[in-house]
């Protein structure tokens, strides 16, 4: 695999000096000229010989994502140019490939081919449109917009019959393809440059590209290969979640062959059926598919079985393999919680016989349920829907009040389980009014990011004991692990990569 890093400025001098000061990240540099044009024959060669790398020349439309406005004939002369000053390739439009004609050796022709508007179900024939103004050592680059998850999926299953084809996924839905593309056979992958401190941010050169260094970041310590594994985190939407980073940095750490990225499809069972891919080994699985996870697993854990709720998928041979991996996690931190809570204000240290009251009907609040009474807990469910938290009530044997009812339900464990107060909508937003809170209650919220929410804010100032959900968020990160590399997880080295990744996002 060939890491091309693009880059793109309006000045020559400037593209050049960046792309020089940031070479070592790049196994190809491409000067993108949409906003130059030509520069000259002579800047060309100087700066071909200024670097190490091989170049690549190109200057793209509209069409392409790009921004140039000159004529055809000033692009035969630019590949022409490029070629003799020596760069290794010039990416040329398909539709121009007959009219620039061959370029002189060693460079060759990049014959690119971008649809905008989406990914066509039949990506053979656009294949054979390019094929058919191919030159001898041409090389083929075929880039569909991904207008959801499934269609960068449908392009790394088509890439893989393919050989020696440059494809992958424009578009954010499409991102996690230009790590994963060269897995599938293709040679190159395209980055932008990396944000580097004192510099201004350069520019992506197509939507969904990643920074070079992030992608460096998330490869295996031996490099990408065929036999690389892929696991992933499934939601929607799931652009917030650090399960990448932290689950990235485990794998580092194990020196294991494998990646681990962000999905995000528009249909559960679509997107299991096109990751059929031997490589695909193992999900984390969020909202709001855990359901739908359970009905499409071909096998369960008694957490999952019992909660009909999945948030962990590993590949086995006779097909996937559920788990709730949140079951175990959330009861080791309510055990802990509760303990060190009752510690300091002399009660029971025992959950047995205690009052909890969960927040939610979703995946996550089935968890907390089935946690709390599998330690023997008096449990009852609040959801705004109050139909699907009688529903769940019923199934996992605890009792459901209306939502307003919270107000005068007492407990001694109050659970927080809906995405209300994260990042994903608006931090400051409380899922219930402060004054329902009573002090001395536990409070455990589900959201971990921030790791400080408005609720645990809120408790804290009524006198409760408050739980975030980072520690929830680490403990069931550990036990996915283990099912995804059937080792033992570095839980420091665990805590350490969430705690950075929180810092790396600012929150």
């Amino acid at each position: 695999m060939a890491i091309v890093v693009s880059h793109l400025d309006p000045d020559f001098d400037a593209l050049c000096a960046r792309a020089l000061r940031q070479e070592a990240l790049a196994d190809l540099i491409e000067l993108r000229l949409d906003r130059i044009g030509h520069p000259g024959k002579e800047k060309l060669r100087a700066f071909v010989k200024a670097t190490k790398k091989p170049v690549i020349v190109a200057c793209h439309g509209p069409e392409t994502f790009g921004e140039r406005a000159h004529g055809v004939d000033e692009l035969c002369t630019l590949y022409h140019d490029a070629a003799e000053a020596g760069a290794r390739f010039v990416d040329v439009d398909w539709t121009l490939a007959l009219e620039v004609g061959e370029v002189k050796a060693p460079c060759h022709r990049i014959v690119s081919r971008h649809e905008r508007e989406g990914t066509p179900e039949d990506l053979d024939a656009l294949l054979e449109e390019v094929r058919a103004v191919l030159g001898e050592g041409d090389v083929t680059k075929l880039v569909c917009h991904a207008e959801g998850c499934e269609d960068g999926l449908r392009l790394l299953r088509w890439l893989a019959t393919t050989r020696g084809v440059v494809a992958f996924s424009s578009g954010a839905a499409g991102s996690f393809t230009r790590l994963l593309a060269p897995i599938f056979g293709s040679p190159f992958t395209y980055c932008a440059p990396a944000e580097r401190p004192g510099e201004a941010s350069a520019p992506l050169t197509a939507p969904g590209q990643w920074r070079v260094n992030d992608l460096r970041a998330a490869l295996p310590p031996g490099g990408i290969s065929q036999e690389t594994a892929i696991l992933g985190v499934v939601g929607r939407p799931v652009g917030h979640s650090l399960s990448p980073r932290v689950h990235g940095m485990l794998l580092k750490a194990a020196k294991l062959d494998a990646v681990y990225v962000a999905f995000e499809p528009r249909d559960f069972g679509a997107f299991l059926a096109l990751a059929d891919a031997p490589n695909f080994r193992g999900f984390s699985v969020t909202a709001p598919f855990k359901a739908e996870a359970f009905r499409l697993a071909g096998a369960h854990d008694e957490a999952s079985r019992a909660t009909g709720a999945v948030n962990t998928l590993v590949r086995e041979q006779a097909g996937w393999r559920a788990a709730n991996t949140d079951v175990a996690a959330v009861r080791e931190t309510l055990v802990q919680g509760f303990h060190l809570h009752a510690r300091a204000r002399g009660g029971a240290a025992t959950l047995a016989g205690a009052r909890v009251l969960v927040l939610g009907a979703g995946g996550a609040a089935r968890a907390v349920v089935h946690a709390a009474r599998t330690l023997d807990a008096r449990v009852t469910v609040a959801a705004r829907d109050e139909a699907r938290a009688r529903d769940l009530a019923a199934t996992l044997a605890s009792e459901a009040i209306p939502w307003a009812g919270i107000a005068t339900r007492p407990c001694e464990v109050l659970v927080h389980a809906t995405p209300v107060g994260s990042h994903a909508g608006d931090p400051a937003e409380l899922p219930i009014p402060a004054e329902w809170l009573r002090p001395g209650t536990l409070v455990l919220d589900a959201v971990y990011r921030p790791v400080r929410t408005a609720l645990l804010a809120a408790a804290h100032a009524r006198g409760c004991t408050a739980v975030p959900g980072a520690e929830w968020f680490v403990r069931q990160a550990a036990l996915q692990s283990r099912l995804f590399t059937r080792a033992e997880p570095d839980m420091a080295l665990l805590r350490h990569a969430f705690e950075g990744a929180l810092a790396a996002d600012g929150r």
